[in-house]
């Protein structure tokens, strides 16, 4: 079942955990980059998946579930900061792929090591397209930037990670 047809029928048995299994990695990975804290994006994913639940009602079949999923992980995530801004510390930036059974490509590889290198955007582009496997224009719709736009600050952001790897 696709993920459009499982959001138009997220109250039937299963629905939930199939999308679940689809969406854990990559949701969990783009909250992290926001967030920088594993418990932190850990949770923010779950409120993500009630949120689902509680509003997929609202969903419009024609557009894009990704889009749409991932818009309100961003959401989520920012109301998160703006109400904890003031007990948010500097914290250890640290990834581990193989906790969470991702794939190690070698662009994969190179980002768990050098991903602190860059700055929020451009970790947020990285991780929701090599992790997330959103496409470029799905990315741009989510942060609210063109096409191009993603693409060059996408390739611009590997560049700088390549320049890093060859010092």
């Amino acid at each position: 079942m696709n993920m459009r047809k499982l959001l138009l029928h997220l109250n039937q048995e299963d629905n939930l955990a199939k999308l679940y299994g689809m969406l854990k990695k990559p949701l969990f990975w783009f909250l992290f980059s926001i967030v920088k804290n594993y418990e932190t994006a850990d949770d923010l994913s779950e409120e993500v998946f009630l949120k689902l639940l509680k509003y997929y009602k609202t969903y419009n079949p024609l557009k894009n579930p990704k889009t749409w999923i991932y818009t309100i992980a961003k959401n989520t995530a920012y109301t998160y900061l703006k109400q904890n801004k003031d007990i948010l510390t500097e914290e250890t930036f640290q990834i581990d792929l193989h906790q969470y059974n991702l794939v190690q490509t070698d662009d994969a590889i190179m980002v768990e090591e050098y991903l602190s290198y860059l700055d929020d955007l451009e970790r947020y582009i990285v991780i929701m397209h090599l992790f997330g496997g959103l496409n470029h224009l799905e990315i741009s719709k989510i942060l609210n930037m063109t096409h191009s736009q993603v693409r060059s600050k996408y390739s611009y952001a590997l560049k700088k990670l390549r320049k890093k790897v060859d010092l």
